[in-house]
C-alpha cells in the first residue's frame, strides 16, 4: 500500500511527525555508548534523521527503508548537513549489511502489527547483530491508550513560510491495532492571508483550485511488556531495559533487547 506520508509528503515528515527529536537521539546515544555500540543500523530509518545525527556524533550508520523516496530525501539532507551516512533502499525482512552490526534501531512505531511478521522482523534483526548486540525499538503500552482520543477527529496544523498544513486523524482500535486514517491539507500561506479562521483560509483555497489533498492510513500494535518479553525471548534475545518518553499525553516506549543466542 503506497503511503502519501513516505511520498509527496517526504518532505513535511519530520516537522508533522511531532517527537522530541532531540531528547530522543540523546537517549539513543547514552543506550549506545553505555553499550560500546559503534555500527548501527537503522530499519525503517524514514528520511534518515537518527542516521544523520548520530553519524555526526561519530557512530557507523546505515539507514534501510522501503521508500525510496524517503532514501532520496535522507540521502539529500546527509550531503547538505556534510553528514557521512549510508542510506540503503530495502526492507528491515530481508536486509543484511557485510558484517554484523553491534545496534539496530526500529523507530517510529515501524514493528510490524501480526505476530508472524514480528517473529520474521526480529530473526532478521538478529541475523545482523552480534551477540550481546542491542535491538532498540519504540511502542506504546495497552495500559497507556489515551481511550477519550480513540474514535474522535484529532486536528494539528503547521505554519510554513509559504505554506500551511493541516492534519485531521481519526483511529480506531481494532483489538490491538490501532487503525489510524489522515487527511492532511496543503495550501499556500497567501491564501486569505488576511483571515485567521482556518475554515475560511481552506475554503479560500479550494476554490482557487490550490488545496493539495492527501489520504494516508496506518496500523499500529500496541504491546504489553509481558508480551514484548516472550517476543524477545522466543527470537534469541532478552529485554536489557524499557525506557520512557512523554509525548504530550502519550508515553513511548524504547525497549532495548540484546542478542543472547
Amino acid at each position: 500500500m503506497r503511503r502519501p506520508l513516505y511520498d509527496q509528503l517526504v518532505p513535511y515528515y519530520e516537522l508533522i511527525e511531532g517527537r522530541d527529536w532531540s531528547r530522543e537521539v540523546k537517549l539513543l546515544v547514552s543506550i549506545l555508548r553505555s553499550h560500546s555500540s559503534r555500527t548501527v543500523v537503522d530499519l525503517g530509518c524514514g528520511t534518515g534523521y537518527h542516521v544523520r545525527k548520530l553519524a555526526k556524533l561519530g557512530f557507523d550508520a546505515i539507514g534501510v527503508d522501503i521508500s525510496r523516496r524517503n532514501i532520496l530525501f535522507a540521502r539529500k539532507m546527509a550531503k547538505q548537513e556534510t553528514v557521512r551516512a549510508r542510506f540503503v533502499v530495502g526492507s528491515y525482512y530481508n536486509f543484511r549489511p557485510s558484517e554484523e552490526v553491534d545496534a539496530a534501531l526500529c523507530l517510529n512505531w515501524s514493528v510490524p502489527t501480526r505476530d508472524e511478521e514480528i517473529r520474521r522482523f526480529l530473526s532478521n534483526a538478529r541475523s545482523m547483530l552480534r551477540i550481546g548486540g542491542l535491538l532498540i525499538l519504540d511502542f506504546e503500552r495497552i495500559s497507556h491508550i489515551v481511550w477519550k482520543d480513540v474514535g474522535r477527529p484529532i486536528v494539528n496544523s503547521w505554519e510554513l513560510e509559504k505554506l500551511a498544513i493541516v492534519r485531521v486523524s481519526v483511529g480506531r482500535m481494532l483489538s490491538n491495532v490501532l487503525y489510524s486514517r489522515d487527511v492532511y491539507i496543503l495550501y499556500p500561506r497567501r491564501i486569505a492571508a488576511r483571515v485567521p479562521r482556518e475554515k475560511a483560509r481552506y475554503k479560500a483555497a479550494q476554490g482557487a483550485d490550490l488545496a493539495q489533498v492527501f489520504v494516508d492510513s496506518s496500523y499500529v500494535r500496541f504491546f504489553s511488556l509481558p508480551e514484548v518479553n516472550r517476543f524477545a525471548r522466543r527470537s534469541g534475545f532478552r529485554v536489557k531495559a524499557n525506557y520512557l518518553l512523554p509525548r504530550n499525553q502519550y508515553k513511548r516506549n524504547y525497549a532495548v533487547l540484546e542478542r543472547v543466542s
